[in-house]
């Protein structure tokens, strides 16, 4: 699908508005139209490359909004489902084993790397892959796409719409 992004092409640059193509979600992910995002300084540390995420790059990991389509094995949400969005663990080392997911063994190659546990992007512009799946999310964009245990149902009844 066809989305917004704001990209990082190079290190301490602005970043650019783009259009790039977004892959449907996997199995296991949701993609998720984004309502809100934060800009945090872990987000402008990865654009100075002291987070050396490869380059060109959708950052952002502190995004919020709306269920728009799921993977087959998914779950936990359902499309409608409004949602926050947060880092990313593996769920299964010792530390995720014992609900303690920001001490994943995992957190840094998941998180940093700029994709998929696989070394997968599903973010390209004019056909070339680039770097996306920032903290598991790269928010930074209209859609996003995350794996199933990174998003966090957000119950209307407890938050209101409006």
């Amino acid at each position: 699908m066809e989305i917004r992004a704001a990209v990082v092409r190079h290190a301490d640059r602005p970043f650019s508005i783009e259009s790039a193509e977004l892959e449907a979600p996997r199995n296991n992910e949701v993609l998720v139209k984004i309502h809100g995002v934060g800009l945090c300084h872990t987000d402008l540390i990865a654009r100075s490359q002291f987070i050396p995420i490869p380059l060109p790059a959708v950052l952002g990991h502190e995004g919020a909004g709306t269920v728009v389509a799921v993977g087959c094995d998914v779950m936990k949400v359902r499309v409608g489902d409004r949602v926050v969005l947060g880092f990313s663990s593996c769920g299964a080392c010792a530390r995720c084993a014992e609900d303690l997911p920001s001490y994943c063994r995992h957190f840094p190659a998941l998180n940093y790397t700029g994709a998929r546990s696989d070394g997968s992007s599903g973010i390209r512009i004019a056909g070339k892959t680039i770097s996306g799946n920032f903290f598991g999310q790269s928010s930074f964009a209209t859609h996003a796409l995350a794996h199933e245990r990174n998003v966090v149902k957000v119950d209307d009844t407890e938050v209101p719409a409006s």
